[in-house]
């Protein structure tokens, strides 16, 4: 948003130049983009009269000039020679600072001292080539600024304004700024206009038919006005902020727009058929021609302004082509109403339309300032235009709109600034943004936040206006502590990177994907029975319209990725939150994502090795792996008989009766629509409710000193017999010492019987206090056979 220096002045009294301003807008947080300097506007640039002029005693084209400047006498060395002995010109005093920057100062030429320097037009960069300088109108005052004489000069600024000030989009909201900072009170404009006896509402009418949407709507009425080009201060006013001037009635409600940052409307009074204004949703399909001379269909969630028979104007957006201002317009009817800001967001947004007025309320515009607004305008309308107002104003406002109430405690202040502000500074600040006190004590006070202010909901935003206008520069820094407080956070972080790092050990690489999906890429992973996906009010897109209950189907899209740019081998994890709706409550949870594929060992050097692609076992010994160093277990991996969604073979991973996830073989039918040639497994658990299992730190014995004893066993079990239920046996012999077990055959067929397959383990035995015997060893292996042949109702094979 752009300002005007000198507009400024007009609604605040300050005398701060026009780089301090700047600085004060910066430091009360209003961030300035840019300053542009317009015309002549130089302090420490007046006007002089020159008295005398004689030679230069050492150089022929110099000439030393005698010069008032209305306080003093001056000596200025002068090269021009289009002046003459009385003559009014502007002279640059030292201290002056000239476009270029380009800074005067006392010095000496050849051997002269000039106390100044006399200007040019183009020295003064109010035109683009000069000879000799600028001679000015003898009925100049010596001694007035050049500002005064050639006016023109401004300082435009060009502001980055936060979204939640839209108090901020115009020049009175940055003069409250100004006012609060300087103690000196706003301005405000005289509205002064004649009424006749003709009440408004017996010659228009105004029908609300969205009062959700239209929260007030005003209108007045000015006939027998006078359509023509708008003077010129106001031309140039607008076009200082990058307006286009148009006619003296548009012109008039771009300049409130700009004042007071309310949007107006004029229509074409008798383009409206039957004078009526009905303010209503659109109709699904309907269209409306733009000013901008553009058709645009509209849809049934949209707010347009109609008359009886079609839309005149798109709400808060833009007005429609057949009933604005033309040439011909005699009568004008003037609209300024308040509409639902996320409505004209959505709208802005879908049709894909951004104008001034839409910036504004989507922001928020003040819904208290419409009927000031509007009466600023028509006092304007008829001192530019002329005409006659209809008595009085349609307002649909039904009551007062009833303002927020905050309390604030003048310790709070203190405690979230850093710095003693006292009570009656506090006061004085807030008073000065326009709040006003209701209630006050000795410890706290409340006030009333004005209608312009909607980003005022809390204590902590009073504090925080408070603090801006005391002064961000006057509050310390303050270094932080070298060690902050830890929190559980902290150990929830400290948890998720060491997954990350040892996943990373493990071969897998990060990846990050959007919380947002397709339905159809949802579906692929089936939600349980009672919940439903959470959907988005407002989705960028249909491929955007849900959030994510599962993070495979995102995996599985960056192995398509991969696959399709010849990364054929990849192993990747992803920790992520996911989401789900259960009886209207949205629930989400933190989750772990694994997806491989490919070779086994894609960098071997023999080819059997590099042939072997990775399988079910490979994605179960990292998950293995991962919940063995994270210390969490014992792990089960429960087959699922009849596996859904993604997989077409999977097992649950439980630990201590609870499920945590699941690990499985992605469907091939699922791999061909990821164009995946290779096997795909796939993982994912609840890594939250893992984490909550974790049991910290570590333990560690001495390496063993004395020698282990091995011993096999093979047996015939059947064929659903799993590891599992072997290690649980193992483990339950009670006092032997058996230091590890592995498979290392498993074989069906042949003269296996049918539903049974052999496997063989081997254990490892050792005791931590001597060497073991064979007998003790023998011992404890008859144990374990033992124990085997009548949990698993096995068969052992003898050596």
């Amino acid at each position: 948003m752009k300002i005007s220096y000198n507009w400024l002045k007009e609604y605040v009294d300050f005398d701060w130049s026009p780089q301090h301003l700047a600085e004060r807008l910066t430091f009360c947080g209003i961030e300035v983009e840019g300053v542009e300097q317009i015309g002549a506007s130089f302090d420490n640039v007046v006007v002089a009269q020159i008295l005398a002029s004689d030679k230069h005693p050492n150089a022929d084209r110099l000439s030393v000039c005698r010069v008032t400047d209305g306080t003093a006498e001056r000596q200025i060395v002068c090269g021009a020679k289009n002046y003459k002995v009385g003559d009014k010109v502007p002279l640059a005093l030292p201290g002056a600072v000239l476009p270029g920057d380009f800074k005067i100062k006392v010095g000496k030429l050849r051997g002269v001292e000039s106390h100044g320097m006399m200007c040019s037009a183009k020295e003064l960069a109010i035109a683009e080539d000069a000879e000799g300088l600028l001679i000015l109108d003898a009925s100049a005052r010596v001694g007035a600024p050049i500002n005064e004489i050639l006016g023109g000069g401004d300082t435009v600024y060009d502001l980055e304004i936060t979204p939640n000030r839209p108090d901020l989009l115009s020049i009175i909201g940055i003069a409250r700024e100004v006012s609060a900072l300087t103690g000196n009170p706003i301005k405000w404009p005289q509205v002064n206009f004649t009424e006749e006896e003709t009440p408004v509402e017996s010659l228009a009418k105004v029908r609300v038919e969205a009062p959700d949407l239209c929260p007030r709507y005003a209108a007045r009425l000015v006939r027998g006005v006078k359509i023509g080009p708008s003077p010129d201060w106001l031309k140039t006013l607008l076009e200082k902020l990058g307006v286009r001037s148009i006619n003296n009635v548009v012109d008039v409600t771009n300049l409130v727009l700009l004042e007071i940052g309310q949007p107006l409307h004029a229509f074409d009074y008798n383009l409206v058929a039957g004078h009526e204004i009905v303010v209503r949703r659109a109709q699904a399909g309907e269209c409306i021609m733009t000013i901008d001379g553009k058709n645009r269909t509209l849809d049934e969630q949209m707010l347009v302004i109609a008359d009886g028979q079609k839309p005149v104007a798109l709400a808060g957006v833009m007005g429609g082509q057949h009933s604005e201002i033309n040439d011909r317009t005699v009568d004008v009817l003037l609209e300024s109403a308040y509409f639902f800001p996320p409505n004209i967001r959505r709208t802005s947004k879908r049709i894909g339309l951004s104008s001034e007025s839409s910036y504004r309320f989507e922001r928020g515009a003040d819904i208290g300032i419409a009927d000031w607004a509007s009466r600023r305008a028509i006092a304007l309308i008829q001192q530019l235009a002329g005409g006659k107002v209809a008595r009085g104003v349609i307002d649909t406002l039904a009551k007062p709109v009833e303002k927020r109430r905050i309390a604030c405690r003048y310790a709070r202040v203190n405690h979230l600034l850093g710095v003693e502000v006292p009570p009656d500074a506090s006061k004085r600040a807030l008073a000065g943004l326009g709040l006003n006190i209701v209630s006050e004590s000795a410890d706290r006070a409340e006030f009333e936040v004005p209608t312009f202010r909607v980003d005022l909901q809390r204590e902590v935003d009073l504090i925080e206006e408070i603090g801006r206008v005391h002064g961000l520069d006057k509050i310390p820094s303050v270094a932080s502590h070298a060690m902050p407080a830890t929190s559980q956070f902290d150990a929830t972080f400290d948890q998720v990177r060491l997954v990350r790092q040892i996943l990373n050990g493990l071969g897998f690489e990060e990846a990050i994907n959007q919380t947002m999906t397709s339905p159809t890429a949802a579906a692929l992973t089936p939600l349980a029975e009672g919940c439903s996906l959470v959907k988005l009010q407002n989705p960028l897109n249909e491929d955007l319209s849900v959030l994510r209950p599962s993070l495979l189907p995102g995996l599985l899209q960056n192995l398509r990725v991969n696959v399709s740019r010849q990364t054929l081998d990849a192993r990747l994890f992803e920790i992520g939150r996911v989401f789900a709706s259960e009886k209207g409550v949205h629930e989400e949870q933190l989750s772990l994502g694994l997806a491989v594929t490919g070779a086994r060992e894609p960098g071997a050097w023999e080819a059997d090795a590099r042939a072997a692609k990775l399988d079910y076992y490979d994605l179960k010994g990292a998950v293995e792996s991962l919940l063995a160093r994270l210390r969490i277990g014992p792990v089960e991996f429960l087959p699922v008989e009849n596996s859904q969604g993604l997989f077409e073979q999977s097992a649950q991973v439980g630990i201590g009766g609870d499920l945590f996830g699941v690990v499985g073989v992605l469907d091939a039918a699922v791999a061909r629509q990821f164009d995946l040639r290779d096997p795909v497994l796939l993982a994912e658990l609840d890594l939250a409710d893992l984490l909550a299992k974790a049991r910290g730190g570590g333990s560690y014995k001495p390496l063993p000193q004395f020698p282990a004893v091995q011993r096999d066993i093979a047996m015939i079990v059947d064929a659903a017999a799993t590891h599992a239920q072997v290690m649980a046996a193992i483990a339950s012999c009670r006092k032997n010492l058996v230091e590890s077990v592995g498979v290392f055959d498993i074989f069906a067929g042949g003269t296996i019987p049918k539903g049974k397959k052999s496997v063989a383990y081997s254990l490892t035995y050792r005791a931590p206090d001597r060497t073991l015997t064979d007998a003790e060893v023998n011992r404890m292996h008859d144990e374990i056979k033992a124990t085997l042949k009548k949990s698993l109702q096995c068969e052992i094979r003898e050596e």
